[in-house]
């Protein structure tokens, strides 16, 4: 089958993977129908984060059940799935505690990721087991199932750092996840506003009612800048930015990925202001909830704007890592794509 595997440091490669494990008892196999391209797929080729050469990227994904184990006893062939790509062991000690975005029980000593640390979905095909997969509405469109994965993340992020209703939220950024999170927040009724570089994005948001604005119009309020209940950092070196813009009593989240970025932190400012700063990890267990407030929000589906075959993979990724400007929201690859017409 072929897939999209990083073969070196900051390198993919189109390769055909001849070898595909035994199906286990509680194993389903799918066909992949969409798989979003991650921030986090994105920070491996640009070197703000490592990953493991050898392995199939991709983590974002739904499909067709195209075959199950002896012991599957929920989930049928031909039923459409979205992919819970966080496969904790469920025996390690963090597991038993209800902790599984902690898992130690995996490889390395750490939670199995699909497309991290294993095989993941850039593929034509993709097997996991039975308790990882989840069936997708009939009336859910396949663009909006593939976002259960970020949405779960969101959810996450919301419930650790306490946002409610009528709180206003700063959002830092604004790509696909960042677009997610206001999509979410406002739906519980928060008030966000956000920032972001790329003009197609700010008049995107826009077009779905959202608040979104050029960095600059923040800081030309000055020293009588408005302040926020909570401020997410969805770019991953904005700390500094956050800190200057979170209320006393408030909450910084840390959301996105940048392994070589330093902040050297004021401790006293942080400790008479009471700010609070927020690192929620992976999801868990997310993906149903995730499932059920995604049904809610068919808007969600939108952000899905451009689709890729499998081969378009480089000029894809060139796109997406040197032109900031692109006009593009959320891009994914179509393995499967004979699925889309249904």
């Amino acid at each position: 089958m072929k897939a999209i595997s990083l073969v070196s440091a900051q390198k993919l490669s189109l390769v055909s993977l001849d070898e595909f494990k035994t199906l286990p008892a509680d194993g389903v196999e799918i066909e992949i129908v969409l798989s979003g391209i991650c921030g986090t797929d994105l920070a491996v080729l640009s070197g703000r984060e490592e990953g493991q050469v050898g392995i199939v990227r991709g983590h974002e994904a739904v499909g067709v059940v195209v075959n199950v184990g002896a012991g599957v006893t929920r989930t049928r062939k031909g039923m459409r799935v979205v992919v819970d790509p966080n496969e904790y062991c469920g025996n390690c000690a963090y597991c038993n505690s209800a902790k599984t975005h902690l898992c130690s029980g995996g490889s390395n000593a750490s939670l199995n990721i699909a497309g991290v640390n294993k095989h993941g979905t850039f593929a034509e095909r993709f097997i996991t087991h039975e308790r990882f997969v989840h069936c997708i509405p009939d009336d859910m469109s396949w663009e909006t199932a593939v976002l259960i994965e970020p949405v779960a993340c969101i959810l996450n992020n919301i419930e650790q750092a306490s946002i409610k209703a009528g709180e206003r939220v700063l959002l830092l950024g604004s790509g696909p996840m960042s677009l997610v999170a206001q999509i979410l927040l406002r739906g519980i009724g928060v008030h966000t506003r956000a920032t972001d570089l790329n003009t197609f994005r700010i008049e995107f948001g826009h077009s779905l009612g959202l608040d979104i604005v050029h960095p600059q119009e923040l800081e030309s309020l000055g020293q009588n800048q408005e302040k926020f209940d909570v401020v997410i950092d969805t770019v991953g070196n904005q700390l500094e930015t956050a800190a200057s813009r979170v209320s006393r009593g408030g909450r910084i989240v840390l959301f996105g990925f940048n392994g070589n970025y330093k902040y050297s932190l004021p401790a006293k400012h942080f400790l008479v202001n009471a700010i609070s700063i927020i690192a929620a990890g992976e999801y868990n267990q997310h993906f149903p909830l995730a499932l059920r407030i995604a049904h809610r929000l068919p808007e969600l589906g939108k952000l899905v704007t451009h689709h890729y075959p499998l081969e378009a993979y480089s000029a894809v990724f060139d796109s997406l890592l040197n032109d900031p400007c692109a006009p593009t929201i959320k891009s994914v690859f179509t393995p499967n794509p004979k699925y889309l017409s249904r």
